[in-house]
């Protein structure tokens, strides 16, 4: 168990409130990829300064990459560019970046000078056609697919014989508190190690190498937790009011409130797959 401690400058409760309701109300309305293309986008500037769970997920990561370089590697939710780093990091053939938000992309090339064998794909990675590659790499991506089975089947197919999956993900341990005491309704697909594996295992893949985590990190409040939620764009898809708002934020205050703070444990899952085909 590693802990990490989150300080934010305080926000006045209406304020952040209101603030909350203006980002998650237009998703009530369309619940499909351009909403969460459209978060990303919108928080694509600060999204690395509140994504630490993300970066030390893209380090453990880097672990189950192959020890053979692959020639031809797509990456999928490159996001900013926190793991593209280390796929970068050795000369390939040919890399795919591809992410499903424009402004996520663009922060990404304002960071990471791209090398000129590198291609941007922008779009849904569950709708897209990609040529076939040596491996695909995910990290902390694969939690907002909507068909996970489907999606694995058809990356599947873009990859050789004998060539990798690479991806990490959120568990369903993650935000479990958060999630018991709150009406909202998450857009994040939370599945177990054992579900992973079986569902790779199904889509014609070898998981050849697993790995859960768990964390938990301390924010000043509830606030400074919903506010980091909200800064990474994957804040919940359904609001009622901020009278239940406040409500929520009392009954987590009363579970998770400690003399370091709130807390919220996640459960961080990892994964290495060959295509046996």
């Amino acid at each position: 168990m590693q802990y990490f401690f989150y300080i934010l400058p305080p926000l006045h409760i209406l304020q952040l409130i209101k603030a909350l309701i203006r980002f998650i109300d237009p998703m009530v309305k369309q619940k499909n990829e351009n909403n969460i293309s459209r978060n990303f986008s919108k928080y694509a500037h600060t999204y690395d300064d509140h994504a630490q769970l993300q970066k030390l997920m893209a380090e453990k990561l880097a672990s189950f990459l192959p020890g053979d370089k692959p020639k031809q590697i797509l990456e999928i939710g490159c996001g900013t560019g926190l793991f593209t780093k280390y796929l970068l990091a050795k000369p390939t053939k040919k890399i795919f970046l591809n992410d499903i938000s424009p402004g996520m992309i663009k922060n990404m090339r304002l960071k990471i000078s791209l090398p000129p064998y590198s291609k941007i794909i922008l779009g849904n990675a569950e709708l897209l056609k990609f040529q076939m590659v040596d491996m695909i790499a995910a990290n902390a991506v694969f939690q907002w697919f909507k068909n996970p089975r489907l999606a694995l089947e058809r990356l599947n197919s873009y990859i050789v014989e004998n060539g990798s999956l690479v991806f990490s993900t959120f568990g369903p341990s993650t935000l479990a508190e958060l999630r018991k005491v709150t009406p909202l309704e998450s857009p994040a697909l939370l599945l177990s190690k054992n579900e992973w594996c079986k569902l790779i295992e199904e889509s014609g893949f070898t998981v050849n190498l697993s790995a859960k985590e768990s964390h938990k990190t301390f924010f000043p409040s509830t606030l400074s937790l919903l506010k980091n939620i909200q800064q990474i764009g994957a804040a919940p898809t359904q609001m009622t009011s901020p009278k239940i708002l406040r409500q929520l934020i009392n009954d987590y205050n009363d579970i998770c409130f400690t003399k370091h703070g709130v807390y919220a444990n996640w459960e961080l899952l990892y994964f290495s797959a060959i295509n046996k085909q």
